[in-house]
């Protein structure tokens, strides 16, 4: 019976020594324990272009969205030790210009323009070391288009994104690096229309252009 007792604490020992090391090399592998982190950044974001179809205050040809510099923030709540569920808002303040489908017209900045990216999505770290995390990311939300000083109203359309990028931020440290490469995708009207027959009548459906965009860039991590 002495021996039954011995052998269970000794069991129970080990169990306890066994989970108190593994949670201290989680705790030293994946960082300082916490749930939320704040990251502003700043990002240069390529231009978008797409093809027009006599839209309504626009001739035919091509829409090309300048490069420039863009700026937001990321709010990421924890999941788990590797994961992360975020919240980021990122405007861009560019010119756009218009190519022609004509050759005799030469390309013309038509005005400044705004995106603003909403999105809600996730980010899955793979952890190489205790410091630097690369991880792969992806999102869906909003683009607010915004053609600033025209005469055009601003349009909310549904957009996503995918990319990845690196974290480094010391198992001891509340503060990090965060470096981010996004493919951003906006679908918006084309001015195209296709039509079709049934036996119920003739309908109209406007197409669909896609604008592509490019956020490279990076921010400081405060976590708490």
């Amino acid at each position: 019976m002495f021996r039954m007792r011995s052998s269970a604490r000794v069991s129970v020992l080990a169990a306890t020594l066994l989970v108190g090391v593994t949670a201290s090399s989680q705790a030293q592998y994946y960082g300082a324990t916490h749930r939320f982190e704040i990251t502003p950044f700043g990002a240069y974001q390529t231009g978008g272009t797409f093809d027009t179809d006599a839209l309504a205050n626009i001739a035919s040809g091509k829409l090309s969205e300048n490069s420039s510099v863009s700026w937001g923030g990321i709010i990421s709540f924890l999941t788990s030790a590797t994961s992360a569920a975020e919240i980021w808002y990122l405007r861009q303040d560019t010119d756009v210009d218009f190519n022609s489908d004509l050759p005799s017209v030469a390309t013309q900045t038509v005005g400044d323009f705004a995106n603003n990216y909403i999105q809600l999505g996730f980010r899955q770290d793979l952890p190489l070391g205790e410091a630097l995390k690369p991880f792969i990311s992806g999102s869906l939300g909003v683009n607010i288009l915004d053609p600033k000083g025209q005469n055009l109203d601003s349009s909310t359309r549904f957009s996503w994104t995918l990319g990845g990028g690196a974290k480094w931020m010391r198992p001891e440290s509340r503060f990090g690096l965060r470096f981010d490469a996004r493919w951003m995708v906006t679908p918006v009207p084309s001015g195209e229309y296709g039509t079709w027959c049934s036996y119920y009548g003739c309908y109209a459906a406007e197409g669909t252009a896609w604008l592509h965009q490019g956020s490279f860039g990076g921010g400081l991590i405060v976590a708490f």
